[in-house]
């Protein structure tokens, strides 16, 4: 038989395409017994510990910013509750600035694909790199909060509510844009987060900002909480069912 007559004869024939189903319960049937037989999982610190080594220094930069900014800022109060009411929902969206090119670095550097197979999935550094720039991001807030509270003699708890607020609502509009619209531009990102940084300035030049009471800026924290958790919850459920093949580090 000549090789053109083999290959009509193969190309007479068409490779079924299997059920998506089916595949992926393939999929998770073999990764169950993998499991068993060599250790995948690792420890949660020492993943943390090695997305620290990743996080750009750009990010620790904002919180020097931020601190600065804030420092300079109460050179000017004359009304302690109305200017750091403004200040605090001001400057505390400047903490998230860099979180979104963060999110999808591995994209930005074309490694989306070699992060989503190896051992651990996206849903595990996405939730590691959060966990880091949370918990950096609120330990600065808290500082200067405290510093403020006490500079100024009001109440702790009610000046972190100024700062959480704008920072919960950033930062799940931030999630909502990585898992929704797919942005894997850093240049993209960095100008939403400065166009909602503007946006809450504008909010506080507003007429009815300074009308909120104390009961409505807890509404806004518990609000804005929801928002944000359910956001972060969603963004990580999508992104785990996205883990289709073996992980392998």
């Amino acid at each position: 038989m000549k090789n053109k007559d083999f290959k009509e004869l193969l190309q007479q024939y068409r490779v079924p395409q299997g059920k998506r189903k089916d595949i992926l319960r393939t999929i998770q049937l073999g990764q169950k017994d993998m499991k068993k037989i060599v250790p995948t999982k690792t420890p949660i610190n020492v993943l943390v510990k090695e997305q620290l080594g990743y996080i750009s220094p750009y990010l620790w930069l904002t919180q020097i910013t931020f601190i600065i900014m804030l420092t300079l800022s109460t050179i000017n109060v004359t009304e302690p509750n109305v200017d750091l009411q403004r200040m605090l929902f001001t400057l505390t969206p400047m903490l998230a600035f860099f979180a979104g090119p963060e999110l999808i670095k591995g994209a930005i550097y074309g490694m989306g694909e070699l992060e989503e197979v190896c051992k651990n999935n996206m849903a595990k550094l996405i939730a590691a790199r959060l966990f880091i720039i949370g918990s950096v991001n609120l330990l600065v807030l808290s500082l200067m909060v405290t510093y403020l509270s006490v500079q100024y003699s009001i109440p702790f708890t009610q000046l972190i509510i100024y700062g959480l607020v704008p920072f919960n609502i950033i930062t799940g509009i931030h999630l909502l844009i990585f898992h929704l619209l797919k942005i894997r531009s850093s240049v993209i990102y960095l100008s939403i987060s400065l166009c909602l940084i503007v946006l809450m300035k504008l909010i506080t030049e507003l007429s009815f900002f300074l009308v909120v009471t104390e009961a409505m800026w807890i509404i806004l924290f518990v609000l804005s909480s929801a928002f944000m958790l359910g956001e972060l919850f969603y963004c990580l459920k999508l992104l785990k069912k996205k883990e289709v093949q073996l992980q392998w580090n």
